[in-house]
């Protein structure tokens, strides 16, 4: 069986104990660097997650007489490699299990429910932001192209009272949470990984 496992935002707290029970029964774990160490005590094969989907993909399909596990951050269905894997391998071979998304993370860091929520996401692709912005409640996550500057000036470009919300380092020790208007946000020189939250003010 392939199981694909979300490990949660960041710390290895937030793993389920479905998903760490499944990680730890496994022959071989795949994921990236920084997820196949935080599984300090397993004992089988890591296998490092490479930027090329289809190398992992290809051992996948010649080794689906093993226990694989493919270990990701957040929830592997939402903007991770649930979808990749799941289009490509026949589902009677998968296993998915759901973590706890940084957004899911985020909402309940400043206690406000995600009912209603847009959830989308900057990574390689340009926003329409006309389409994102007439939303409530959004959260989006970002990558280093476009992130809360960029939202920030495309917010001031409309004239709209919004509040935004970033969240760095999601659950880890350095974990950071900033919320004010655009201009505060343009104020801040740098942010470090992020995710997104766009609010209308009440």
């Amino acid at each position: 069986m392939i199981n694909i496992i979300g490990l949660g935002p960041g710390n290895t707290g937030y793993i389920t104990k479905l998903g760490e029970k499944l990680i730890y029964s496994s022959d071989v774990v795949i994921g990236g660097k920084r997820n196949l160490e935080s599984i300090e005590d397993f004992e089988g094969e890591k296998i490092v997650l490479s930027t090329n989907l289809k190398e992992i993909l290809q051992y996948i399909q010649n080794n689906l007489d093993k226990n694989i596990s493919v270990i990701a951050s957040g929830d592997p269905s939402i903007y991770g490699i649930g979808r990749y894997l799941s289009k490509n391998i026949e589902h009677k071979h998968l296993n998915i299990v759901s973590g706890i998304s940084s957004l899911q993370y985020i909402f309940s860091r400043i206690f406000v429910d995600m009912n209603d929520v847009y959830i989308t996401s900057s990574h390689g692709k340009v926003p329409d932001f006309d389409y994102i912005l007439s939303h409530k409640k959004v959260c989006m996550v970002t990558d280093s192209k476009i992130g809360p500057h960029e939202i920030s000036r495309e917010i001031q470009k409309r004239n709209l009272n919004k509040t935004i919300v970033v969240g760095e380092n999601l659950s880890y020790k350095d974990e950071k949470i900033t919320i004010g208007k655009p201009e505060d946000i343009l104020a801040v020189e740098k942010f470090d990984m992020n995710v997104v939250v766009i609010l209308d003010e009440e």
